[in-house]
């Protein structure tokens, strides 16, 4: 789905939990900043914003992918945050207008510094996964591994879709918030 500029006025600023008034200010400019990227400069295609919550004023990292997916990981500002940064956060669009799918699970599990993956669909709506101070990540990858056991490589995108809500909708289990 393209991204018009009514899309990115509909980002609505989100409150997350545990963050400062300067903080929910700056991810929801980088939301924007997310979709305004996508849409000018990378054919309403994904792109990743990765942050330090803890450090604003340093360096961000920005990654183009593709319709379907970005590899944060494959650039090195974007990298060296995640390894190191103390409160991390990582927006990126949807053009699927989809919530996080079990890509993005994995990558917020991956990663202990990771504390935030946020998503803003095409149409800028925002969604969320946190990690909350009960986060257990051993829980998280049972569930993960529970909402994904049946998967196999001739699974639709549909079944796909269905094992990534399973995962959000019982998120909480685990220490993880989903908004």
């Amino acid at each position: 789905m393209a991204i018009t500029d009514i899309a990115i006025q509909k980002v609505s600023r989100v409150e997350y939990h545990g963050l400062t008034e300067d903080q929910n200010d700056f991810l929801y400019r980088i939301a924007r900043e997310v979709l305004l990227r996508a849409m000018v400069e990378n054919d309403s295609n994904e792109v990743a914003i990765t942050i330090d919550l803890d450090n604003l004023d340093d360096e961000i990292g920005v990654v183009y992918g593709n319709e379907h997916s970005v590899d944060v990981g494959s650039d090195s500002t974007s990298f060296h945050i995640l390894l190191s940064g103390e409160n991390v956060a990582t927006v990126h669009n949807h053009p699927s207008t989809q919530t996080l799918s079990l890509t993005d699970v994995e990558f917020l599990l991956r990663y202990e510094r990771l504390k935030y993956m946020v998503v803003v669909t095409n149409q800028g709506v925002v969604h969320y996964l946190m990690k909350t101070e009960e986060f257990d990540f051993k829980a998280a990858l049972a569930l993960a591994k529970e909402c994904t056991d049946e998967l196999t490589e001739k699974s639709s995108v549909i079944e796909h879709y269905r094992a990534g809500l399973e995962f959000l909708a019982h998120c909480s289990e685990a220490g993880l918030s989903y908004h």
